[in-house]
């Protein structure tokens, strides 16, 4: 209940700063991270399995968009492309039943993060659908946690 909590407030946060970004790239990408996540916290299986491609396919498309941003510097379009592809890779691997150390990839995605603060990148008007990918990676190390306790 406490990681659906953290992943809606995440959400609400991220439309919060698409609403105040001019920039329509990354508003799009958030908007489809927005509602993957409203998919995901629907009670329904079948609606939550959907919710996850979505939200696979936005990632896909941010690290598409850290690929090809014309308008950032290197280092955040690194920052970018390191964020969204742990995320995309752990969700293929566990949607996919793969065994292995998924648990690697959130951690990648918590530490880029964390390196993008302390570097003060220039990423507001990404800063929505980053917050999104970031708060999944912790969510998923908490729940990684309260599995193994």
């Amino acid at each position: 209940m406490i990681l659906k909590i953290l992943i809606g407030s995440a959400a609400i946060f991220a439309l919060y700063r698409t609403i105040k970004s001019k920039k329509m790239f990354p508003a799009i990408i958030t908007l489809g991270m927005i509602f993957a996540v409203v998919m995901v916290l629907f009670p329904v299986t079948t609606i939550q399995t959907a919710g996850f491609y979505v939200y696979c396919g936005f990632v896909a498309l941010a690290f598409i968009y850290g690929l090809i941003a014309k308008d950032k510097k290197l280092p955040e379009r690194i920052i970018i492309c390191l964020m969204s592809a742990p995320i995309f890779v752990y969700w293929i691997w566990v949607l996919n039943h793969w065994h292995g150390n998924e648990v690697l990839a959130p951690i990648l995605t918590v530490i880029v993060s964390i390196a993008g603060i302390i570097r003060n990148s220039k990423l507001k008007d990404e800063l929505g659908f980053l917050t999104i990918i970031a708060v999944d990676a912790i969510a998923i190390l908490i729940e990684v946690w309260i599995k193994a306790h």
